[in-house]
């Protein structure tokens, strides 16, 4: 190839790549001065809804976006009594609460008695928390504490982030953070029966039918029970859940599909360790904007300093 040719395409290369960058200039001016693309005020269903049709860059855009520090994110190990959590979903799974515990399957019913985790199908997880008591992830391993041993103390990652005031925002901020990180924020449907429905009658009876043996002898040695009666064992649980200490089951607001589901999105540690990029800033939650991708448009101009056009 000739040079000439060569100076041709270098040229016509420059030339398409300036009319992008002003493109993006154009667009940028456009969205100046303008609300962001998500709200996380606007709860979690719609956040969910929104965020999954903005583009990644935009979403990992909180370094370039002129406030290189104002969205640094941290997830905090700590302890809390389960008893008092308090659950944001609308759906707690009958099944997912008692079947491990009075069957005792997987050692959850000695976890339960212990205090700390439970192993889920992801695998051992602290329960993740906004403001040391809402849940946001990890429902169904509450409700089995709350069944079997209610003052446990149980292990929770706590979130917080500036601009992140109540539950609902905590919400929308785990899966902007799903989103921005993975590309997807997952839901699962809710499955089976809603326990928040039933009362201790129907706990008493599903119990006292169901419990094994090797469960009523557990709870007898962690004096839960006076003897290993099936009776004894089917008013235990429903007093913990629907007596005296019924109180604590409540119902939260939203349902099981706008809940996020940290470890079927890709996270590792199902959202209870912060990723890196979320600690340095990088999650743009704030306001998200088209404008606030600016790396590109500055490699742009220098660009266009190297080739003397501007």
């Amino acid at each position: 190839m000739k040079k000439r040719e060569l100076d041709y395409l270098i040229t016509e290369e420059i030339k398409n790549f300036l009319k992008e960058a002003e493109e993006e200039t154009v667009e940028k001016s456009e969205v100046e001065g303008e609300g962001g693309l998500v709200d996380i005020s606007a709860g979690p269903e719609a956040v969910l809804k929104t965020v999954k049709e903005i583009p990644q860059d935009i979403l990992q855009a909180g370094t370039t976006d002129g406030k290189p520090d104002d969205e640094k994110i941290k997830i905090e190990d700590g302890t809390a009594t389960a008893s008092d959590l308090i659950p944001t979903q609308s759906e707690i799974g009958s099944g997912q609460s008692l079947d491990d515990q009075i069957g005792d399957k997987f050692g959850n019913l000695d976890r339960a008695l212990k205090g700390g985790m439970l192993s889920s199908k992801s695998g051992e997880f602290p329960i993740l928390t906004f403001g040391g008591k809402y849940i946001l992830d990890g429902h169904h391993r509450w409700s089995q504490f709350l069944a079997t041993n209610p003052d446990a103390t149980v292990n929770i990652a706590n979130i917080s982030a500036p601009d992140v005031n109540n539950s609902d925002e905590a919400l929308a901020l785990a899966h902007i953070i799903l989103v921005s990180l993975y590309g997807k924020s997952p839901t699962k449907p809710f499955e089976g029966e809603n326990l928040i429905t039933k009362n201790a009658e129907w706990v008493e009876e599903y119990v006292t039918k169901n419990i094994v043996d090797s469960a009523l002898q557990k709870l007898v040695k962690a004096k839960k029970i006076e003897k290993a009666d099936k009776s004894l064992a089917g008013k235990y649980y429903a007093n913990n859940l629907f007596g005296e200490k019924g109180k604590y089951l409540k119902k939260g607001k939203h349902s099981r599909t706008a809940m996020p589901q940290g470890a079927d999105a890709g996270d590792k540690s199902g959202l209870t360790d912060v990723p890196k990029s979320a600690a340095l800033g990088k999650v743009n939650y704030i306001e998200p904007k088209k404008s606030d991708v600016k790396e590109r448009i500055e490699e742009r101009k220098r660009w266009q300093k190297l080739a003397g056009i501007k």
